[in-house]
């Protein structure tokens, strides 16, 4: 059990119809292992009633917090406010549709524990549950993307983009200042200034299941990330980031 209080930040867009059951379950697993916990939901310009039915659902949480960005910022703009917002211990991002369980935060305990600065989930371990796969081309150019990440961000993690990512607060604070990426890309950034700042990154399998009704869109994004990376290494090189750190 964690015995600080843990954030838990949800980015959802346009997520009415499925946010309520996913964040029960959430909020049940939550009291027995974080009875200490904050849910906050960053609507990310909504059309639809997702902040409401997200209220409605979560009010068995510890504490509730609904942000509201008045357009549509993407993913990475969501979660880079909801960590800094967020006033846990430490910070756990996870996805709406709730691909990787609450119940994986089990796995990451003994870790948090330690205050181990960040820990990330990662899908690429023979240890991990695959419990439905992606399309076979999505899941070959998520390979592609992540051997193009190591190279131009610099970071030897198996998992970039695995909605399941935990952040000491000091650690969120320094790391999500400095975000600059909104799009699908965000996760190579911040995973890319944890290690520029000098912060050690644990990967932890977890078990993971495939969403049909994704929001990536396979070339529209497929190019952002790309053009994403890009933006990463070009900052990367000019020193665009600012000096690195001796920790």
């Amino acid at each position: 059990m964690y015995e600080g209080l843990l954030s838990v930040v949800i980015p959802a867009w346009n997520e009415e119809r499925r946010i309520a059951p996913s964040l029960q379950r959430s909020v049940a697993t939550l009291q027995r292992l974080a009875p200490r916990h904050e849910t906050v939901v960053v609507d990310d310009g909504s059309a639809d009633r997702t902040l409401d039915v997200a209220q409605a659902a979560a009010r068995a949480a510890h504490e509730f917090r609904g942000l509201r960005n008045e357009r549509n910022l993407g993913k990475g703009g969501a979660v880079r406010r909801g960590m800094l917002e967020a006033r846990g211990d430490h910070i756990l991002f996870c996805d709406a549709d709730e691909s990787t369980p609450m119940e994986t935060l089990e796995l990451f305990l003994p870790a948090l524990a330690r205050r181990e600065a960040v820990l990330i989930g990662t899908r690429k371990n023979r240890e991990a549950v695959i419990a439905r796969h992606q399309p076979w081309l999505r899941e070959t150019m998520g390979k592609g993307f992540t051997l193009l990440a190591q190279s131009l961000a610099g970071v030897a993690v198996t998992d970039f983009t695995c909605g399941f990512k935990i952040f000491r607060r000091d650690v969120a604070q320094a790391v999500f200042a400095r975000q600059t990426l909104t799009n699908w890309s965000f996760d190579a950034e911040i995973l890319f200034l944890a290690r520029h700042l000098g912060y050690g990154i644990t990967e932890i399998p977890v078990t993971w299941t495939n969403d049909a009704d994704t929001r990536v869109r396979l070339v529209r994004d497929t190019l952002g990330s790309l053009k994403g990376l890009l933006h990463i290494a070009g900052r990367r090189a000019t020193g665009a980031y600012g000096p690195g750190s001796s920790l």
